[in-house]
């Protein structure tokens, strides 16, 4: 299952940028361990340990999409809004704005 999401400007390049910045990102870990990983995601709240362990990949793509998020098994409604909340965060700067379809 996929997430898609189409980038409408000003700063879509920017956007590009920060997209790949994010998903860089989701997956990092503390090098201490699952459990500091886990308070640390309590204590901020952008630190999202649960999203990271479900999606596999991103890229950016040609096509009716312009970015591609890929989960590692279908998402929960709550699982995607939780995705939606990172990309809010990550494009906030940009400029840009976004439509997603997750399919």
């Amino acid at each position: 299952m996929k997430t898609y999401i189409k980038l409408y400007g000003p700063s879509i390049d920017k956007a590009f940028e920060a997209l790949d910045e994010l998903l860089k990102n989701l997956n990092k870990r503390y090098p201490y361990g699952e459990s500091v990983s886990h308070i640390i995601s309590v204590i901020d709240p952008h630190y999202d340990l649960h999203t990271g362990t479900l999606i596999s990949s991103g890229r950016m793509q040609i096509g009716d999409y312009d970015y591609a998020i890929e989960w590692k098994q279908p998402p929960q409604p709550d699982e995607v809004r939780s995705l939606l909340r990172r990309l809010d965060d990550a494009l906030i700067y940009t400029g840009c704005r976004y439509t997603t379809t997750t399919k």
